[in-house]
């Protein structure tokens, strides 16, 4: 179950990456695929939890990987 449980977050972090782009909501696919997520309670509190996650970290954006 552990490795189920990480293969959600990644799916979850994968969506909030998503959901960045602009325009990403306006996507038939991406909206439906959203409406799922809200309509599981489980998944719901998963990517809440992924989305305050990526608002609190640092972004590594801006950083330089040398």
């Amino acid at each position: 179950f552990e490795k189920q449980d990480e293969l959600k977050r990644s799916a979850m972090r994968a969506v909030a990456a998503l959901l960045t782009i602009p325009e990403a909501g306006k996507s038939p696919g991406m909206a439906d695929f959203s409406a799922q997520i809200r309509t599981n309670p489980e998944l719901t509190i998963l990517f809440e939890s992924i989305q305050k996650d990526s608002t609190s970290a640092p972004s590594t954006d801006s950083m330089e990987l040398s």
